[in-house]
């Protein structure tokens, strides 16, 4: 029983791995979106590595997307997108989403927002190496830091 339950611990608290080498080749910054969505579902995971703890390419459905910059978005919507698992329940965020030709789009940063100031911010480690600048009435700039003001937030 004690074995059990230390064994059951052990898989609880196995922390998620991540490929050390890049996935996808580098991103195309004509074909990315700024967009904010609601999440439906994430399924279908995709392993990224053999590791049974790795992470996976889940598709993520999403609505009421509202794109702040690049190409347009369709309010509804799926992309490949990176986690550990499936959110535990709905969120709002923000994606910073590649079109890509002939495959699906593909999720290449996310945020949340703040629910005090309604700001949502991106680390610059994941949008640096996109090389893209997007700029909109609200999209701002915090040093490094992309951040961007929800449409829908209410002081």
């Amino acid at each position: 029983m004690i074995l059990t339950l230390l064994l059951a611990q052990t898989l609880v608290q196995m922390p998620i791995v991540s490929p050390v080498e890049p996935v996808f080749p580098p991103a195309d910054p004509a074909k990315l979106s700024l967009v904010i969505v609601q999440t439906v579902s994430e399924t279908d995971p995709i392993p990224l590595c053999a590791q049974p703890n790795c992470t996976s390419m889940f598709l993520g459905r999403y609505k009421d997307a509202v794109t702040l910059a690049g190409p347009a978005l369709p309010a509804e919507f799926s992309a490949r997108i990176a986690m550990g698992s499936p959110w535990d329940r709905p969120y709002r965020l923000a994606l910073i989403v590649e079109q890509r030709d002939g495959q699906e789009p593909l999720v290449r940063a996310e945020t949340g927002f703040n629910v005090r100031t309604g700001e949502g911010c991106f680390e610059a480690k994941d949008t640096d190496p996109l090389n893209w600048r997007p700029t909109g009435e609200r999209v701002h700039w915090q040093r490094q830091a992309l951040c961007l003001t929800d449409p829908a937030f209410r002081p």
